[in-house]
């Protein structure tokens, strides 16, 4: 009886796994269309002699559904390295079923070429989201060669993004077919006496589902009942403009309730995935010496970068050069440090799956390849600059700057091998 339970819990994992993955890439899907869309408006736009600030626009909202692509990938990505780790253990269960060990191996191969085509995806979304920023080239603003050259990087910029938002959900529709298939191996493995059993556990849930489901069919009806009641007399000029405000405010609602369901998916397959690797650490790729280098190189320049930030942030405060003469209280010291781009991500309130910050991710990485040096750099370059702008008898201002990197160095090495975070802490 127990081990017919033990194998209902996985069948139900694999199941909600291909599920999630299946339901996220039809999302990509959705969204990459609507990338498409916009790019393909921004394109006519320009064309058709638009303004460019109009087409600058809609070239960022096909980024901003681009980066929402990159999202629900991920979420492929690690969902279907959920089925993988499911049939590896339906196979070990069932050492005959040797297709399920291959589906397995399936699986872990395209979901990690999702999670490598939406990383591609999002280095993407950053080069165009660095075109749209760009001043024109020496043009003035009222010059039309410099709105045409402008325009031209605009809907380039839209383009690119949404070419980039195909590749990633085509990576992602592979990797959710994969995992649909890896989840009935896992069915087949384990027989149709634990599938059975499995069953009333997946029910339960479902029932839930198909209540919200339920719910936002009738929400939906009601709404569309309206519409139709809206359609039957022509609208005032003002009253379109008021309906188009209120359907922009209602999709931007819509798209930040997708991006938050996202963000908290992500978060939680990042967990099951480390839990995994923690396991089975076979299977983490080596990384070569070069690239640690490259990466520990990137940290050293980023974070003389903040280093020369924290001081200009803290002169301006404390009215001189910190440390010489001139110092800043407990609260202006831990204001700006918590201000600096790198470090933002790790002292906000809600936990962000994927930094928008290029410098904090590079953080994070090199702490993955050498925690110790990590900590060594950041305590030399930003620690080192708050504490001596702070005065010999400001002991409290030294408590909290001091509890401030513990919580930096906490919440880096959660991801990192034990060895690592106990050379970190000595």
């Amino acid at each position: 009886g127990r081990e017919g339970g033990s194998a209902a819990q996985l069948l139900e994992k694999a199941s909600k796994a291909a599920e999630e993955a299946s339901r996220y890439a039809k999302t990509a899907a959705e969204f990459a269309h609507q990338a498409a869309d916009a790019a393909e408006t921004a394109r006519q736009g320009r064309e058709q002699g638009s303004h460019e600030t109009l087409t600058k626009s809609i070239a960022h909202s096909a980024i901003v559904l681009t980066l929402t692509v990159v999202k629900a990938v991920r979420v492929v990505g690690y969902a279907t390295l959920d089925v993988a780790a499911q049939c590896r253990a339906a196979a070990k269960r069932n050492p005959e079923a040797t297709e399920c060990s291959e589906k397995s191996s399936t699986a872990m191969t395209l979901g990690l070429e999702a999670l490598n085509a939406a990383l591609a995806c999002a280095e993407v979304t950053e080069s165009t989201a660095a075109q749209l920023q760009q001043a024109p080239g020496g043009q003035a603003e009222d010059c039309p060669q410099g709105d045409s050259a402008a325009a031209d990087r605009y809907v380039n910029a839209a383009v690119k993004a949404s070419l980039a938002a195909a590749s990633a959900s085509n990576a992602a529709m592979s990797a959710a077919i994969a995992a649909v298939e890896g989840s009935r191996q896992c069915t087949q493995a384990l027989g149709s006496k634990t599938q059975a059993d499995g069953k009333k556990g997946v029910a339960e849930d479902k029932g839930e589902d198909d209540e919200a489901e339920a719910a936002d069919e009738a929400d939906e009806k009601d709404e569309e009942a309206a519409a139709a009641e809206e359609k039957r007399r022509r609208p005032t000029p003002e009253e379109a403009a008021a309906n188009a405000a209120k359907r922009l405010v209602e999709q931007r609602h819509n798209n930040h309730k997708v991006l938050q369901r996202l963000n908290s998916e992500i978060l939680g397959h990042q967990q099951n995935v480390r839990e995994f690797l923690r396991h089975n650490r076979q299977l983490i790729p080596e990384v070569s010496g070069e690239s640690k280098q490259k990466v520990a190189g990137l940290l050293q320049a980023y974070a003389r970068e903040a280093s020369g930030e924290l001081r200009a942030a803290l002169a301006r405060r404390c009215g001189g050069r910190p440390g010489e003469g001139a110092f800043a209280g407990g609260n202006e010291v831990l204001a700006a440090l918590q201000s600096l781009p790198m470090l933002v991500p790790f002292f906000q309130s809600n936990s962000v799956a994927i930094s928008v910050s290029v410098k904090a991710r590079i953080l994070k990485m090199s702490a993955l390849h050498d925690l110790p040096l990590a900590m060594r750099v950041l305590d030399q370059e930003i620690f080192a600059v708050a504490r001596q702008a702070l005065s010999k008898d400001d002991s409290e201002g030294l408590r909290q700057v001091t509890k401030l990197q513990g919580k930096m160095q906490a919440d880096l090495s959660s991801n990192v091998a034990e060895e690592a975070t106990a050379e970190a802490a000595g």
